[in-house]
Protein backbone atom coordinates (compact mmCIF):
# COMPACT_ATOMS: atom_id res chain seq x y z
CA UNK A 1 0.00 0.00 0.00
CA UNK A 2 2.74 2.37 0.85
CA UNK A 3 4.38 2.01 -2.78
CA UNK A 4 0.80 3.16 -4.59
CA UNK A 5 0.71 5.75 -1.67
CA UNK A 6 4.22 6.70 -2.64
CA UNK A 7 3.19 7.35 -6.37
CA UNK A 8 -0.24 9.14 -6.60
CA UNK A 9 1.92 11.43 -4.09
CA UNK A 10 4.67 12.23 -6.43
CA UNK A 11 2.00 12.11 -9.56
CA UNK A 12 0.29 14.76 -7.75
CA UNK A 13 3.04 16.52 -6.79
CA UNK A 14 4.13 16.71 -10.66
CA UNK A 15 0.86 18.29 -11.46
CA UNK A 16 1.24 20.83 -8.85
CA UNK A 17 4.38 21.23 -10.48
CA UNK A 18 3.53 21.70 -14.17
CA UNK A 19 0.43 23.88 -13.41
CA UNK A 20 2.61 25.89 -11.08
CA UNK A 21 4.95 25.98 -14.75
CA UNK A 22 2.20 26.66 -16.96
CA UNK A 23 1.28 29.85 -14.88
CA UNK A 24 4.85 31.24 -14.07
CA UNK A 25 5.49 30.69 -18.20
CA UNK A 26 3.43 34.03 -19.29
CA UNK A 27 5.87 36.43 -17.27
CA UNK A 28 8.68 34.26 -18.08
CA UNK A 29 7.49 34.77 -21.94
CA UNK A 30 7.31 38.31 -21.67
CA UNK A 31 10.43 39.12 -19.87
CA UNK A 32 12.57 36.94 -22.80
CA UNK A 33 10.03 38.89 -25.23
CA UNK A 34 10.83 42.38 -23.72
CA UNK A 35 14.87 41.12 -23.13
CA UNK A 36 15.24 39.75 -26.90
CA UNK A 37 12.59 42.04 -28.98
CA UNK A 38 11.49 38.74 -30.26
CA UNK A 39 7.71 39.02 -29.81
CA UNK A 40 6.86 41.92 -32.71
CA UNK A 41 4.68 44.01 -30.25
CA UNK A 42 4.50 47.44 -30.80
CA UNK A 43 4.19 50.41 -28.24
CA UNK A 44 0.30 49.62 -26.48
CA UNK A 45 -0.40 53.19 -26.11
CA UNK A 46 0.01 56.51 -27.92
CA UNK A 47 3.53 57.55 -28.54
CA UNK A 48 4.61 61.68 -28.44
CA UNK A 49 6.85 61.98 -31.53
CA UNK A 50 8.70 65.04 -30.16
CA UNK A 51 11.82 64.00 -30.69
CA UNK A 52 12.02 62.20 -33.54
CA UNK A 53 13.63 64.36 -37.47
CA UNK A 54 12.54 63.67 -40.36
CA UNK A 55 14.98 61.81 -42.09
CA UNK A 56 16.72 61.19 -45.54
CA UNK A 57 15.87 57.36 -45.42
CA UNK A 58 12.46 55.71 -46.85
CA UNK A 59 11.48 52.18 -45.62
CA UNK A 60 8.69 50.09 -46.93
CA UNK A 61 5.76 49.65 -44.76
CA UNK A 62 3.17 46.49 -45.52
CA UNK A 63 0.28 46.03 -44.01
CA UNK A 64 -1.87 42.46 -43.41
CA UNK A 65 -5.14 41.70 -41.43
CA UNK A 66 -6.51 38.50 -39.94
CA UNK A 67 -9.85 37.96 -38.50
CA UNK A 68 -8.96 35.44 -35.48
CA UNK A 69 -11.87 32.32 -35.25
CA UNK A 70 -14.04 32.89 -38.52
CA UNK A 71 -15.70 36.39 -36.85
CA UNK A 72 -18.11 37.32 -39.20
CA UNK A 73 -16.14 40.20 -39.93
CA UNK A 74 -14.83 41.72 -43.23
CA UNK A 75 -11.28 43.45 -41.75
CA UNK A 76 -8.39 45.04 -44.42
CA UNK A 77 -5.55 47.53 -45.05
CA UNK A 78 -6.65 50.37 -46.88
CA UNK A 79 -3.54 49.81 -48.76
CA UNK A 80 -0.79 46.97 -49.29
CA UNK A 81 1.63 48.47 -48.78
CA UNK A 82 3.43 52.52 -48.37
CA UNK A 83 7.43 53.58 -48.98
CA UNK A 84 7.53 55.93 -45.91
CA UNK A 85 10.15 58.66 -44.95
CA UNK A 86 11.89 57.81 -41.87
CA UNK A 87 11.02 60.03 -39.27
CA UNK A 88 7.65 61.46 -40.62
CA UNK A 89 4.54 61.27 -39.57
CA UNK A 90 2.17 58.80 -41.65
CA UNK A 91 -1.62 57.90 -41.24
CA UNK A 92 -3.56 55.11 -43.04
CA UNK A 93 -6.48 53.13 -42.34
CA UNK A 94 -8.49 49.41 -42.34
CA UNK A 95 -11.87 48.80 -43.10
CA UNK A 96 -13.93 46.79 -41.05
CA UNK A 97 -16.93 45.22 -42.01
CA UNK A 98 -19.89 43.82 -39.64
CA UNK A 99 -21.17 41.10 -41.83
CA UNK A 100 -23.38 39.15 -38.70
CA UNK A 101 -26.86 40.77 -38.06
CA UNK A 102 -25.81 41.91 -34.28
CA UNK A 103 -23.59 44.45 -32.43
CA UNK A 104 -19.75 42.50 -31.97
CA UNK A 105 -17.17 44.32 -29.93
CA UNK A 106 -13.90 43.68 -31.11
CA UNK A 107 -10.04 44.43 -30.47
CA UNK A 108 -7.11 44.59 -32.07
CA UNK A 109 -3.84 42.52 -31.59
CA UNK A 110 -0.63 44.32 -33.64
CA UNK A 111 2.53 42.71 -34.63
CA UNK A 112 5.27 44.07 -36.20
CA UNK A 113 7.53 41.67 -37.89
CA UNK A 114 10.72 41.71 -38.16
CA UNK A 115 10.33 41.41 -34.49
CA UNK A 116 13.55 43.46 -33.88
CA UNK A 117 11.90 46.21 -35.74
CA UNK A 118 8.49 46.59 -33.46
CA UNK A 119 10.69 48.76 -30.90
CA UNK A 120 11.35 51.49 -33.68
CA UNK A 121 7.84 51.48 -35.20
CA UNK A 122 5.91 53.87 -33.06
CA UNK A 123 2.10 54.44 -33.39
CA UNK A 124 1.07 58.10 -32.42
CA UNK A 125 -2.65 56.96 -32.71
CA UNK A 126 -4.03 54.16 -33.22
CA UNK A 127 -7.82 51.85 -33.66
CA UNK A 128 -6.31 49.04 -31.62
CA UNK A 129 -5.29 51.10 -28.37
CA UNK A 130 -9.21 50.93 -27.88
CA UNK A 131 -12.07 48.55 -28.37
CA UNK A 132 -14.29 49.06 -31.02
CA UNK A 133 -18.03 47.84 -31.54
CA UNK A 134 -19.61 47.76 -34.83
CA UNK A 135 -23.36 47.49 -35.24
CA UNK A 136 -24.85 44.83 -37.71
CA UNK A 137 -23.91 45.74 -41.73
CA UNK A 138 -21.92 48.94 -40.19
CA UNK A 139 -18.96 49.82 -42.08
CA UNK A 140 -15.93 51.62 -40.24
CA UNK A 141 -12.62 53.28 -41.09
CA UNK A 142 -10.17 52.13 -38.37
CA UNK A 143 -7.23 54.99 -38.31
CA UNK A 144 -4.43 54.60 -37.62
CA UNK A 145 -0.70 57.55 -37.33
CA UNK A 146 2.25 55.74 -37.25
CA UNK A 147 6.00 56.89 -37.43
CA UNK A 148 9.42 55.21 -37.98
CA UNK A 149 11.60 56.22 -35.51
CA UNK A 150 15.03 57.48 -36.99
CA UNK A 151 17.12 55.56 -34.45
CA UNK A 152 15.78 52.58 -37.08
CA UNK A 153 19.35 50.65 -38.56
CA UNK A 154 20.41 51.51 -42.02
CA UNK A 155 20.52 48.01 -43.14
CA UNK A 156 16.41 47.67 -42.18
CA UNK A 157 14.37 45.80 -44.84
CA UNK A 158 10.79 46.51 -45.30
CA UNK A 159 8.92 46.66 -42.19
CA UNK A 160 5.53 44.24 -41.62
CA UNK A 161 2.32 45.79 -39.61
CA UNK A 162 0.02 42.96 -39.06
CA UNK A 163 -3.54 43.71 -36.61
CA UNK A 164 -5.53 40.36 -36.23
CA UNK A 165 -8.78 41.31 -35.26
CA UNK A 166 -10.60 39.40 -32.08
CA UNK A 167 -14.67 39.66 -31.65
CA UNK A 168 -14.73 39.75 -28.14
CA UNK A 169 -18.67 40.03 -28.05
CA UNK A 170 -18.99 36.72 -25.57
CA UNK A 171 -16.33 38.34 -22.85
CA UNK A 172 -18.41 41.42 -22.89
CA UNK A 173 -21.69 39.37 -22.22
CA UNK A 174 -20.01 37.29 -19.50
CA UNK A 175 -18.62 40.21 -17.61
CA UNK A 176 -21.77 42.38 -17.92
CA UNK A 177 -23.78 39.10 -15.81
CA UNK A 178 -20.96 39.39 -13.45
Amino acid sequence: MTGIKSTITKLSLAVVAMYGFSYALVPIYDTFCEITGLNGKTNEVAYVANDIKEDNRFVTVKFISNVANSAPLYFEPSVSEMTVQVGKPYNTHYVMKNNSSKQLHTTASPSVTPGKHAEYFKKIECFCFNQQTINAGEVKDLGIQFIIDNELPNDSGDIVLSYTMFDISNNIKETNKL
